[in-house]
């Protein structure tokens, strides 16, 4: 988005369209190989976001929600 010139893409604020999912994960993982990556990335204050964990046989995430241009697109049925 930032090449086109969309500088307030990504961002949720007040007054800015706003395009996003909501999902149900299962537990939330913060992968990083190398210890100092991984020491770094478990700090709550780092602002690493957990990741939903993909491993084979893990429950998949299952999108809920989505909403583009602030206008509801998708509903999960039964939810």
């Amino acid at each position: 988005w930032r090449a086109i010139g969309r500088d307030d893409a990504g961002l949720l604020v007040p007054g800015a369209p706003a395009d996003y999912a909501v999902w149900r994960t299962a537990e939330l993982l913060v992968q990083a190989p190398d210890d100092r990556v991984a020491r770094w990335s478990t700090d709550p204050r780092s602002g690493t976001p957990g990741l939903p964990d993909l491993t084979p046989g893990a429950e998949l995430p299952v999108c809920l929600r989505t909403v583009v241009s602030g206008q509801t697109v998708y509903v999960r049925p039964n939810e």
